[in-house]
């Protein structure tokens, strides 16, 4: 990762027309806001629209762009609203992303499935992973956008609140609700893989 200083110079030199600055801004972000499409549209060719979109829209408002936040939460910012605006074109039902859900956070501490990339890749078994792909689709818009963002490509609470707009506390808490759907709604199918493996010996 590049440091705040070479980010900077970068910036200044974007800000000045200078494109191949830009897009050297640009690349290290391209496959996370990807990713990020991906589990928002599902479809391969609407997230390359939406990334392709984001950066066109970045590029047109660098010079507003006052480097506040780290390059690539800005970018993941225009990205979930440009993969917002599609959904809303292809449907009618979208979960606004500043819709709150009632309910308090469990008193009690999660035992939670490290669902990183890494993690993710070194699964051996492809169908605990399309499983666990699907899971992610069940949740609502507001609770997956901070799940992605958090604990796929790696934006801290604070990121995160800053490339959502959202208040700290409600990054936290949706990103805690998220997980907890989540643990609920794999812990049958783990359980019953790990029971599988055991008499399996």
């Amino acid at each position: 990762m590049r440091t705040l200083d070479e980010e900077a110079a970068l910036l200044s030199r974007a800000q000045q027309g200078d494109r191949e600055a830009f897009w050297e801004l640009a690349a290290p972000s391209m496959d996370a806001l990807y990713r990020l499409a991906m589990r928002l549209v599902r479809s391969a060719e609407d997230a390359e629209d939406v990334v392709q979109e984001a950066y066109l829209q970045a590029l047109k408002a660098i010079g507003e762009f006052r480097g506040h936040s780290r390059f690539t939460t800005w970018v993941h910012r225009i990205a979930v609203n440009q993969a917002l605006m599609k959904l809303r074109k292809r449907r009618s039902d979208v979960f606004p992303l500043d819709a709150m859900e009632n309910g308090e956070p469990s008193k009690y501490p999660l035992q939670l499935v490290d669902w990183s990339e890494s993690a993710l890749s070194g699964m051996v078994r492809t169908e605990a992973v399309e499983v666990m792909e699907e899971a992610i689709q069940t949740l609502p818009i507001d609770l997956r956008t901070v799940l992605v963002l958090r604990d796929i490509n790696g934006l801290s609470n604070e990121e995160a609140a800053q490339a959502l707009e959202l208040p700290l506390g409600a990054v936290k808490w949706r990103l805690h609700r998220a997980r907890t759907i989540l643990r609920d709604r794999l812990s049958g199918y783990f359980t019953e893989r790990q029971g599988a493996r055991k008499a399996g010996r």
